[in-house]
């Protein structure tokens, strides 16, 4: 063990070696090492934006991150309409949604998916939301990103608008104990049926 550290003392000693990873490299001071060599950077330094050199009052760059997200991977404008919280055509809990999504990231299949609307994590371009559906006896839920290059499209086949529309607002922001109360769900899916025939 000695003499391992012995020979590493020798190399750091001897300097560097003719097998030197850049020739074009420039010393600058580095305080923990006279022997760091530092290549020249071929990078401009970028543009700053107008926004972030004066900054509205409470924006940060954390705000204009999000806000440059948003522009980037909502084009439909999907989180300010329909998963906004303040939004008069925001979805309530216990709508009845489908989902069309990709199965591949070649998106060549799509896998559609419709369920009742048991909750939504806003959270800027993290939207999320959770469908719960019955399967052959079994309840399967599903969560879906809004912004997610896998959706091709979110429908709303049937609004809680209140008691007069066969789907009533559950008037909860998220549903989770449909999980427990199977009559509840049965009653959405009739309610969903009735709707369709007329």
């Amino acid at each position: 063990m000695r003499q391992a550290i012995a020979r590493i003392g020798d190399v750091l000693r001897a300097g560097p070696s003719s097998r030197s990873l850049s020739t074009s490299a420039v010393r600058e001071n580095y305080p923990f090492s006279n022997r760091a060599v530092f290549p020249a950077s071929t990078l401009s330094s970028p543009e700053i934006p107008a926004n972030l050199i004066s900054p509205k009052n409470g924006w940060s760059v954390v705000t204009h991150q999000n806000e440059a997200l948003k522009k980037a991977y909502d084009g439909a404008g999907v989180l300010k309409t329909l998963f906004a919280r303040r939004s008069a055509q925001r979805i309530k809990t216990g709508s009845v949604l489908s989902v069309i999504s990709y199965s591949n990231p070649a998106k060549t299949g799509v896998t559609p998916f419709s369920g009742v609307l048991m909750g939504v994590k806003r959270r800027g371009v993290d939207t999320s939301f959770t469908l719960r559906n019955v399967v052959q006896r079994t309840g399967v839920e599903m969560n879906f990103k809004v912004c997610s290059p896998m959706i091709k499209e979110i429908k709303v086949i049937r609004r809680a608008e209140g008691r007069k529309s066969g789907i009533r607002d559950l008037r909860r922001a998220k549903a989770t104990y449909l999980r427990d109360r199977p009559g509840v769900m049965s009653q959405i899916a009739g309610a969903l049926k009735a709707s369709t025939r007329s």
